[in-house]
């Protein structure tokens, strides 16, 4: 069963590499200079000694 089950699975899977490209590409870097422009720009200097 698992013979025939993995070729189908895998076919059907082909388009996630249109999703990932996009993903890894455009809006990943984008949450990740949100997330530090936020650090960068908070005011919160009591942490510091």
């Amino acid at each position: 069963m698992a013979a025939s089950f993995l070729p189908t699975v895998l076919a059907s899977t082909s388009y996630l590499s249109a999703i990932f490209i996009p993903i890894i590409g455009w809006v990943l870097p984008g949450v990740v200079f949100a997330f530090l422009f936020l650090y960068i720009e908070s005011d919160d200097i009591s942490d510091i000694n």
